[in-house]
């Protein structure tokens, strides 16, 4: 036992119910929180951290009692040891105010010239919080409240949580489990208390135990002194070795199964009963070492993480006096239940007494995380492969916050494997997914991006604007630059000639200073993302033979380039909101485009022919009125494009055209009172030109070769198929009219009855 959880007790040992029952029974519930008692009987060289004092009747019946009493009151004052005190068979107001059979005790010794001292004190110690307990009353759970509210007064910033809310589930899910070898795996990120929980745990069960075992960091512990030097120092003194026992192994970090089970193994002492628990921040591992359940840390709640920040952060619980500051609110917020960020960060701000230093230290730490969380995130870091190392790095700088399949198709596109790298992330610990959205903790994304960032290249000291690349490669592999307070002398001509260059991300925090170009861009590039585009063209000598997706919204183009490219590698193009743009006709070369995105292109003219793109399946076109040539879509594209001239009737909305038949069927109101809201979705036809006919009673006028005039065109293309899906209907629908921007008109389809 260590001796900072070394307690003393004092009583009146003459008292055999005291010595026999009570005593026992309170170390032992002592003794499950991981606190040794001892008595005055025991060996004096013994510190103690504090002190129980049981009144009873006879406690006062000797002035060596008393004595030892003021000591221990002394000691309080002078060193700020800790005292509780538990009132057996008497009340605390008997013991405050001398009355009943305890006053007659202390009578006996008013000659002695100590009486106003003892007094002082006795009045002192019933002021502090304490427990009344009954002379037939030692029942379970009053002892363990009796231990659990002294554990939390010694280490009031230690196990916040685990014997209010964890301590409890695990004990249920270890007891529910069949008679036998029972075990369960504790996992969770770095940081989160499995340690802590699992010690609490061990000390709760272990004095229920024949044979015991705690093997802290046991992947470190194992690969020092290898295997038989564990079982020999934790089961050589264990007498009767071949037979089988009743026994409680905890085994914390372990992160290779393998270990683990050779550990195991060398034990044939199990006996039914006997219970096995693993911490790992891999699920996978606890998997592989098949336990019978896997109980998940979650972090602690907000009054928790307050409690735990406030003993921390100023040494006391400041929470009910309302004294955590605006600074302190943030750190606890970004810390989310993390208790080892939540003390380290604690620790830190104590160190600062001013708000703009607080506030100038959270940057810092933000940037640079404490080195104790350093090394916990570059264990579990280290134990990925390269592909999911890479993955990790490319989530913390670029994709956290991101859907999923988003991130899965680029990370697919610059050649890792996402599909079993993202779901191993998400078994070490690393990363979460939240509603389809891919998460990483504050304090994990700074180690990450601090292991990512590139040591050979920066553009200044602002980690806005520094060139971060990928950890393991010899040259630069991706950037994000922030390009708005950019250093005018700066030359970015260096990023031509960065041949590993896979990933460039240039962006504008500030989108009315995006004046600078690129002199070149590498060959090797596969996703080229620049917001505001300053040119007016893509470089002429930009060989785009690799580039998997080009993502330029709110550019300055005209035209993708002069001429013909390369686009074979080609899957998604998005130039939206270019206002500029003209054309695209070179796009009908990507025979491998999936989506193209020119929303906001008010002045694009044409549209290319995609005869050729088997594999394209979005196009957006909304906001795109001035087109003049449309080509004929394949079945299976998904077209979007809004109705911008319609604002008599209700405001623009986007038109997802799946399939005419099923939005007349669903139609059974005049579109006038149609909610603002309602979409249009009625694309996805088979084909428009497989379906021919006419539509029956139209009222269409003539309008403008426009991009609308088309829709229309290919609408009147339906009517066949449109009349077999009306003469089986009994309703008439009334169906608006796509008209120049200055009328609208509404038509009446009728039963057709020639």
């Amino acid at each position: 036992m260590e001796a900072r959880n070394m307690v003393k007790i004092h009583f009146d040992s003459s008292e055999e119910e005291l010595l026999y029952s009570f005593v026992p029974h309170l170390s032992a519930a002592f003794g499950r929180k991981g606190i040794s008692m001892f008595t005055d009987k025991h060996d004096q060289s013994y510190k103690s951290i504090a002190s129980v004092l049981i009144f009873s009747e006879n406690y006062v019946s000797s002035e060596e009692s008393l004595d030892e009493f003021i000591k221990t009151i002394q000691r309080r004052h002078e060193e700020g040891h800790i005292v509780t005190a538990i009132f057996y068979g008497v009340s605390r107001s008997n013991v405050q105010e001398l009355m009943g059979s305890f006053s007659k005790e202390f009578l006996e010794h008013c000659a002695s010239g100590h009486v106003t001292q003892w007094r002082n004190a006795l009045s002192e110690i019933t002021s502090l919080p304490g427990h009344e307990i009954n002379n037939n009353q030692s029942d379970y759970e009053s002892l363990e409240k009796i231990a659990r509210d002294f554990y939390e007064e010694i280490f009031p910033n230690e196990r916040i949580g685990i014997y209010s809310r964890m301590l409890p589930d695990i004990e249920n899910l270890i007891y529910k489990q069949q008679w036998g070898v029972r075990s369960i795996g504790i996992w969770g990120m770095p940081g989160i208390g499995k340690t802590k929980l699992a010690k609490a745990v061990f000390d709760q069960l272990s004095g229920d135990y024949e044979v015991t075992c705690f093997i802290r960091n046991f992947h470190e512990t194992f690969h020092k002194k290898g295997l038989n030097g564990l079982l020999q120092e934790h089961f050589k003194n264990i007498p009767n070795q071949t037979l089988q026992q009743r026994v409680l192994v905890v085994l914390d970090d372990v992160k290779n199964h393998l270990d683990a089970e050779s550990f195991l193994g060398g034990l044939v002492l199990f006996s039914p009963g006997s219970v096995i628990i693993i911490t790992s921040s891999d699920k996978q591992v606890l998997s592989q070492c098949e336990v019978n359940q896997i109980y998940k840390v979650e972090g602690l709640s907000k009054h928790e993480a307050q409690q735990l920040f406030s003993w921390c952060a100023f040494g006391k619980d400041v929470r009910e006096k309302n004294l955590l500051t605006e600074i302190s609110l943030k750190v606890i917020e970004y810390a989310n239940g993390n208790p080892l960020a939540l003390k380290l960060y604690g620790e830190e701000m104590s160190s600062q007494e001013q708000p703009n230093q607080k506030e100038t230290l959270f940057l810092k730490l933000k940037q640079d995380p404490p080195q104790q969380i350093v090394e916990v995130i570059k264990s579990s870091y280290n134990e990925v492969s390269d592909n999911e190392k890479n993955i990790l790095v490319y989530i913390a700088f670029f994709f956290t916050g991101e859907n999923v399949e988003y991130v899965s198709k680029r990370l697919q596109d610059l050649g890792l494997f996402p599909d079993i790298g993202i779901n191993r992330l998400v078994e070490n610990s690393l990363v979460t997914i939240s509603e389809n959205r891919l998460e990483m903790h504050g304090m994990i994304q700074a180690v990450v991006r601090q292991i990512g960032r590139c040591p050979k290249l920066k553009i200044n000291e602002d980690p806005k604007t520094s060139f971060k690349c990928l950890l393991g490669t010899d040259d630069i592999e991706a950037i994000s630059l922030d390009a708005s307070n950019l250093n005018p002398d700066v030359k970015l001509s260096s990023l031509g000639s960065m041949y590993n260059l896979r990933f460039l991300k240039i962006y504008y925090s500030d989108p009315e200073n995006h004046g600078r170009a690129l002199e070149s861009l590498p060959y090797g590039l596969k996703i080229l993302h620049w917001e505001y585009y300053p040119l007016q063209s893509l470089l002429q000598d930009f060989n785009p033979s690799n580039l998997v997706e080009l993502n330029l919204p709110y550019s300055q183009l005209q035209r993708l380039w002069g001429g013909t490219k390369n686009l074979k590698m080609l899957k998604r193009i998005n130039l939206s909101h270019s206002q500029n743009l003209l054309e695209v006709e070179e796009l009908s070369e990507a025979r491998n485009l999936e989506e193209i995105d020119l929303c906001g292109c008010k002045n694009l003219q044409s549209f290319p022919d995609i005869q050729q793109l088997q594999k394209l399946r979005v196009v957006d076109l909304s906001g795109c009125t001035q087109v003049q040539s449309f080509p004929e879509f394949p079945s299976t594209v998904e077209l979007k494009f809004e109705v911008s001239s319609i604002k008599t009737i209700f405001p623009p909305v986007t038109l997802f055209v799946k399939s005419l038949h099923e939005f007349l069927d669903n139609q059974r109101k005049p579109l006038l009172e149609t909610p603002e809201s309602h979409i249009f979705d009625f694309m996805k036809f088979r084909s428009f030109r497989s379906s021919q006919g006419r539509i029956t009673n139209t009222d269409f006028v003539e309008s403008p070769p426009t991009f609308k005039r088309m829709i229309c065109q290919k609408a009147l293309e339906m009517s066949r198929s449109l009349q077999r899906g009306l003469t089986n209907l009994n309703f008439e629908y009334d169906v608006f009219k796509i008209r120049p921007l200055e009328n609208l008109m509404f038509t009446k389809l009728k039963e057709d009855t020639s």
